[in-house]
């Protein structure tokens, strides 16, 4: 593995060597482009997925079958690796395409018709290219605010996603509960969490060599290109015109909402999970349309795999992808009644099915339902400003997004031209009432009600603008619709026959992109800077990771040996040291919930080793010699361990590393861990 050198300076301008493993940083995010959407691509083609829902659904097949295998994996003791993930993505490809030869063989080949307006070469090439500047624009904002790939993202959920990356590719372990015993390792305890997230991520990290941070970062840039990608598939399922699909995904790219799930926290899975979630009612309602038991099977395949994906990526993210969906089918239904028992048993069906497959993540999920009513977040505002940050989109930030509520306010002005779309301004408002729920009323009920998104209200927001960015796409494609009228009626009175097909054309491509940039130069630039701003939060110079401590842990890694668990803070930057260099420690998640007893005694008394047995009896249990401490913490609130206070003059502890940030200490004085009680395999 190839080994660079980048510079940072420390908060006091020293340069500080930092290590960067493996590809450079491009070739980071293009390996993890390819991990993302050719297995899932190939496999969608072979359930017959064609066109921009192809192209959408990609990412989320891979994580349906990555999530479903390394389950599976683990529990026939096979170890998740770059072949082992070949083989299942292998293994799913040809059994697709063994059951569509016997499908042929028992209805024959059938030409499936395309029901969608037509777009002409143009408009695809036009909704391409804005879908490519969105893409870019998300990699500008969220690498503008982190500043470079391998940045430490510094908040609470991070940490965890990094060493479950670390975990799986070190132990092979693709369980359910596997990545968890990082932080959870006594007493039995089991910790449930969906990993296809993490499963894709460890095969992109065997494969670039990348520090685990450059991993994170390489996904998470590409997320707004997700999310612009699945918008467009929603619009071009539903009938939209070309305009509108482009204005949806252009407008997607300026949300602050969705950039705030990449800094707080962050929530990587579940962000990635809210991008792809217009493509459940995309093949949902490919399976509805389905004429055929052939068109039947294929379409309730893709479904099914969409489906797992999403539950494999979250459980969460299905049940708000669900209630996204929802109003799209009670629109349907009332328009065509006769076919709600059959179009509900299809959709049912597919359901029992996807509930076969994922057994193991809804029986995880089941077993950890209880653990939601230990997380609840303050509800601070009232109802009027919650609902006045929703519409300005100013949420928990100090200016709003004005040109957002402009576009907004002309999407629903124009609001009956969203045609086969109108149901979605149904899916925004019942995530705009969960927000306001989540963040102005702390009642049972509202906790109750909101308890399945941990009463988050940054979470319902986002699922909220989801649905927001049809309708502010909207307005931009009524007015160019408006203006492109205009001109060719004042054209048209000019010269009222010559040339007039192209005269139209050249028209409406003048007013799409006169459309387009006036858009972009409206929202200040699609609001750049404004998300930059946001995305600084929570990354650089701490507050839990600085570029010391960051030193400081690769320099540990070459003192401690292998195997070796290092006792340190829980609440300091030192969670960080499994997943950058591999070394163990006692406390691997800002989280000390349901910890083990050994772990929450030495938090607690470590300092008074030499004279209390318990304290012995725990540091042998866990194989403790090394004691880090350092100096940053992520929460102001926090403080240092009662037990890891005035370890610097204890004559039982040697000092084998220090800079500014960092210390790691030897356990040198009697008893020596082990010789007086034993540990547990010795006992």
């Amino acid at each position: 593995m190839s080994v660079r050198h980048r510079t940072h300076q420390d908060a006091e301008g020293s340069i500080v060597a930092l290590p960067a493993n493996g590809l450079p940083d491009l070739a980071v995010v293009l390996v993890y482009l390819a991990v993302l959407f050719v297995p899932g691509g190939l496999l969608a083609a072979r359930c017959g997925v064609r066109g921009w829902t192809l192209a959408a659904t990609a990412p989320l097949v891979t994580y349906a079958v990555a999530g479903f295998a390394g389950p599976v994996y683990a529990t026939a003791g096979v170890r998740w690796t770059i072949g082992t993930a070949t083989f299942a993505f292998a293994l799913a490809y040809a059994l697709a395409a063994v059951v569509g030869l016997v499908v042929r063989h028992r209805y024959g080949r059938v030409v499936l018709p395309d029901r969608l307006p037509a777009w002409a070469p143009l408009a695809h090439a036009g909704v391409t290219l804005v879908v490519a500047v969105v893409a870019v624009t998300g990699v500008v904002v969220i690498l503008g605010g982190i500043r470079f790939l391998g940045a430490i993202p510094q908040d609470w959920d991070a940490v965890f996603h990094a060493n479950g990356i670390r975990y799986i590719a070190d132990t092979g372990d693709g369980g359910l509960y596997g990545m968890a015993r990082t932080n959870w390792y006594e007493d039995d305890v089991t910790v449930f969490y969906p990993n296809a997230y993490h499963l894709v991520a460890a095969v992109v990290y065997e494969l670039t060599g990348a520090t685990i941070p450059t991993v994170l970062n390489a996904h998470t840039v590409l997320i707004p290109g997700l999310l612009a990608l699945g918008l467009v598939a929603l619009v071009r399922r539903f009938g939209g015109r070309p305009m509108l699909a482009a204005a949806t995904a252009l407008v997607s790219v300026a949300v602050t909402s969705f950039y705030d799930m990449l800094w707080r926290g962050p929530l990587l899975p579940f962000a990635t999970g809210v991008a792809l979630t217009p493509l459940l009612v995309v093949l949902a309602t490919d399976l509805l349309d389905a004429v055929g038991r052939r068109e039947v099977l294929r379409t309730g395949a893709a479904f099914v795999l969409g489906m797992t994906g999403l539950l494999c990526l979250h459980p969460a993210t299905l049940i708000s992808a669900i209630l996204f969906s929802a109003p799209a089918f009670v629109q349907r239904w009332c328009g065509r009644p006769r076919g709600l028992l059959r179009e509900f048993g299809r959709l049912t069906a597919a359901g029992i099915v996807a509930a076969w497959v994922c057994v193991l993540q809804l029986s995880g999920a089941a077993s950890s339902a209880g653990n939601l009513a230990a997380v609840f977040w303050p509800a601070d505002l009232t109802v009027g400003e919650a609902i006045e940050q929703l519409l300005l989109f100013g949420h928990a930030a100090e200016s709003e997004q004005i040109a957002l509520t402009v576009l907004l306010a002309l999407g629903v002005v124009f609001y009956h031209r969203l045609g086969e779309l109108r149901w979605i301004g149904a899916s925004g408002i019942v995530f705009a009432a969960l927000f306001v729920i989540a963040a102005a009323y702390e009642d049972p009920w509202a906790k109750q009600i909101t308890s399945l998104w941990w009463n988050d209200r940054w979470r319902l927001i986002a699922m909220a603008a989801l649905a927001f960015c049809a309708v502010m796409g909207n307005g931009v494609a009524e007015v160019q619709r408006l203006v492109a009228r205009g001109l060719q009626a004042v054209l048209g009175r000019l010269r009222p026959a010559e040339g007039r097909p192209r005269r139209v054309s050249a028209v409406a491509v003048a007013t799409a992109a006169a459309a387009i940039l006036g858009t972009v130069v409206g929202t200040d630039g699609l609001y750049v800077s404004r998300d930059q701003e946001r995305m600084t939060a929570n990354t650089g110079e701490g507050p839990a990771v600085s570029s010391l401590e960051i030193a400081g842990m690769y320099a540990v890694a070459e003192i401690v040996p292998p195997g070796t668990r290092v006792l340190n803070d829980r609440a300091d930057g030192s969670v960080w040291m499994y997943a950058l260099t591999g070394v163990r420690p006692v406390a691997a998640h800002y989280d000390g919930y349901r910890i083990g007893p050994a772990a929450a005694l030495l938090a607690e008394r470590f300092n008074a080793y030499p004279d209390d047995p318990a304290v012995q009896q725990a540091v042998a249990d866990l194989g403790i010699r090394f004691v880090q401490v350092n100096e940053g913490f992520l929460r102001d609130w926090a403080y240092r361990a009662p037990g890891l206070e005035n370890l610097a003059d204890a004559p039982w502890l040697a000092l084998r590393y220090a800079n500014p940030d960092v210390q790691l200490y030897e356990i040198v004085g009697p008893p020596a861990p082990g010789e007086v009680l034993g540990s547990e395999e010795e006992r």
